[in-house]
């Protein structure tokens, strides 16, 4: 029985994660709006060293 909830739980989370990843998809093709993961991820590694007065980097329009 252990198993069977397990296994659901799972595939809740993933349809969670899913359906959240479909939202943000649809707001970049709406927008065209996305970040550079290169400047994202240094945010995220400083920001997650302590570095709270790390700058979020910009918005940038899809395709440039």
């Amino acid at each position: 029985m252990q198993a069977i909830a397990e296994k659901t739980q799972q595939e809740e989370l993933r349809r969670d994660f899913e359906n959240e990843a479909e939202k943000r998809y649809a707001k970049i093709i709406a927008t065209g709006e996305t970040v550079s993961w290169k400047e994202m991820r240094g945010y995220l590694e400083n920001y997650a060293a302590g570095d709270t007065a790390a700058v979020k980097p910009p918005v940038k329009k899809l395709g440039r």
